[in-house]
């Protein structure tokens, strides 16, 4: 049922390469209660972007649980319908927290890689679950603008209660020399 769902190129060894929003992927996901134990458990983690970092593909994971406590909370995208997490490769209904998040590169040794397929990927967001990571990614990128406008603003206003003077450095120019015509 996955294969005919999900695009063979994420299901594949070179699901790097494919990888993108909306992918479900195994990763070991570092968790505060997890760090007496040597490697933290396996779970889905949501791909909420893909960024270049240094010409390396780096994911944006989202934490995935299938918990109903309200102590992981905030950004959180829903997998609820039956239909929804099977086709995303899930085994039960699971929310994905868009507030844990991390930036790996995707040779990150805290993948775990499905030995049939040879890829990290589970599965594939559709439909109504793919549309509301779609929103909680617009929040991110929108308060991440809004914070470096008003960090931008701050370092403007700062600068002018102050009085001070911004100083432009602009590196010395070199003067060609000047050639004396020749007379003949």
């Amino acid at each position: 049922m996955l294969d005919t769902i999900h695009t063979p190129l994420t299901m594949t060894p070179a699901w790097q390469d494919h990888a993108a929003a909306g992918d479900i992927v195994s990763f070991r996901f570092p968790l505060a209660e997890d760090a007496s134990t040597v490697q933290p458990k396996a779970r889905p983690c949501l791909v909420l972007d893909i960024v270049m970092k240094g010409g390396e593909r780096y994911a944006v994971l989202a934490y995935g649980t299938s918990s109903h406590r309200r102590s992981n909370v905030g950004y959180e995208v829903h997998v609820r319908r039956r239909g929804d997490y099977l086709s995303a490769g899930l085994d039960e209904l699971t929310r994905f927290v868009g507030a844990r998040r991390l930036l790996v590169p995707l040779t990150h040794r805290g993948f775990v890689i499905c030995r049939n397929t040879g890829s990290a990927v589970l599965g594939r967001l559709e439909g109504e679950p793919f549309d509301a990571m779609n929103a909680v990614r617009g929040r991110i990128h929108a308060e991440r603008d809004i914070a470096a406008d008003r960090r931008a603003h701050q370092r403007r206003s700062k600068f002018r209660r102050r009085g001070d003077v911004v100083v432009e450095r602009r590196p010395a120019r070199r003067v060609a020399p000047v050639r004396k015509a020749v007379q003949e």
